[in-house]
């Protein structure tokens, strides 16, 4: 059961991030419409759908469960803020034409994840594992160097991130409810914002931005959903690790979109593209040894 728990988590979390790494083409079709007001619709919209699907799959009384229970509230509560933080930063980095820099930030996650797993939760790592992580910091500190200065978008939204994923470890609670908590808790704020600030941006947002926004209720929820699942089931340091397809598939929409890379970020985004191969051939040789460990006698 331990071995089936942890390849489910481990497929949930690739569709994850591969939800999260293409997401940025569904956010730039509201290139036009403010930042601040795409993340109180993402915050308000994702609440709606994520208490009407528990509505509908009939699991209210586990929402009920959680929203009760001091011991997981102690952890969401400090998550809905800190994944709040984190989305905004990230839309306003996409459109405002920095694509590149939240991908740096993402990129950056992976090496804070594996050190909160190991000081934190005390997660063994192997040799292979360590060489990935050098690897990566190599790419991490050739992009820094380059940049000339302290990317604070890129270190915000790694370390924004990563504690998200701590206290949603910690909190253990279930997907679905965790989510519709996290956002309930925010929804307050993101309508007292709108409705105060935001008024004028809003009489200028058309039909179709509009669908848009409901839109992305379901967008934000349905990877944070996976992501709580995924969190759950298998160790941080992987969890982490699975975030680089996100950037990934981010930096090829940049590519697409005429963002090109300078030549120092090719030689960073090479240097964590061999982390993210030694990586996963350190995952495979650990699925490997424990399915051995537990054949039959």
């Amino acid at each position: 059961m331990k071995m089936a728990s942890k390849n489910r988590g481990l497929i949930i979390g690739i569709l994850c991030y591969v939800l999260w790494g293409i997401l940025p083409v569904y956010w730039n079709l509201l290139s036009g419409v403010s930042p601040l007001l795409i993340l109180c619709a993402r915050v308000v919209f994702a609440f709606i759908f994520m208490i009407c699907l528990l509505a509908v799959t009939g699991k209210m009384h586990i929402f009920w469960s959680s929203f009760t229970d001091k011991g997981k509230m102690k952890f969401l509560v400090p998550a809905s803020f800190f994944i709040a933080f984190n989305w905004g930063l990230f839309i306003y980095a996409v459109n405002t034409g920095q694509i590149i820099y939240s991908s740096l930030g993402y990129y950056m996650n992976p090496l804070v994840a594996f050190l909160l797993g190991v000081i934190i939760f005390r997660e063994k790592y192997t040799i292979l594992q360590l060489v990935a992580v050098g690897l990566a910091f190599a790419g991490l500190l050739v992009s820094i160097i380059a940049y000339g200065r302290v990317p604070i978008i890129s270190i915000s939204l790694a370390l924004s991130f990563a504690t998200y994923g701590v206290l949603k470890k910690k909190a253990n609670a279930d997907p679905n409810s965790s989510i519709a908590i996290e956002s309930m808790i925010i929804t307050p704020f993101a309508l007292i914002f709108a409705m105060g600030f935001m008024t004028d941006s809003m009489r200028t947002v058309s039909g179709w931005e509009w669908v848009l926004f409901v839109g992305g209720g379901a967008a934000t929820a349905i990877p944070l959903v996976m992501y709580s699942r995924a969190v759950n089931d298998i160790p941080f340091i992987t969890v982490g690790f699975l975030q680089y397809i996100s950037p990934s598939l981010s930096l090829i929409y940049g590519l697409l979109v005429g963002i090109r890379p300078t030549e120092s970020q090719i030689v960073s985004f090479i240097f964590i593209g061999l982390g993210l191969v030694v990586f996963s051939v350190a995952l495979v040789r650990i699925a490997k040894r424990e399915r051995e460990q537990n054949k039959p006698l």
